[in-house]
């Protein structure tokens, strides 16, 4: 099954509560998009699937309440698209899509704090840092 018809499936099973069966789905097209950036191919459509991924796992095991799991994808998602958006090898159409998702995983971690207890200092780290996004995409404008 392609990664496509995994995260399909997951959004079904998630959907219909049936937790294991999202999970197994996710994490299949999670290797699988990875196992594709791995080799060489990146681009935008894969980017863009894996950060979703990465946030459909989050919500997943947010919604189980196994928040240590949840952050730690959506963490992975922000630390992933900054490494893209901060490589000036990559195509600038790579970047560019990057460091808006850069935007998206971080008002989703931060969506996370306010609803789970964080250390006051991480929250204002991510505060700075949404507000430093925020500068940013004013000055590629």
């Amino acid at each position: 099954m392609n990664w496509q018809h995994l995260l399909t499936a997951g959004n079904t099973y998630f959907d219909q509560q049936q937790w294991t069966k999202a999970e197994l789905h996710y994490k299949s097209a999670f290797s699988q998009l990875a196992g594709r950036w791995d080799s060489g191919q990146e681009h935008e459509p894969l980017l863009m699937a894996w950060i979703c991924t990465c946030h459909n796992l989050g919500t997943l095991f947010e919604t189980q309440g196994d928040y240590d799991r949840a952050i730690g994808y959506l963490l992975q998602a922000y630390q992933e698209a900054h490494r893209i958006s901060q490589n000036e090898s990559a195509r600038y159409s790579l970047r560019t899509l990057a460091f808006n998702a850069l935007k998206t995983s971080l008002h989703a971690i931060l969506s996370f704090t306010q609803k789970h207890p964080t250390c006051e200092h991480c929250l204002e780290q991510l505060q700075r840092l949404q507000k430093t996004i925020d500068y940013e995409a004013e000055t590629l404008h």
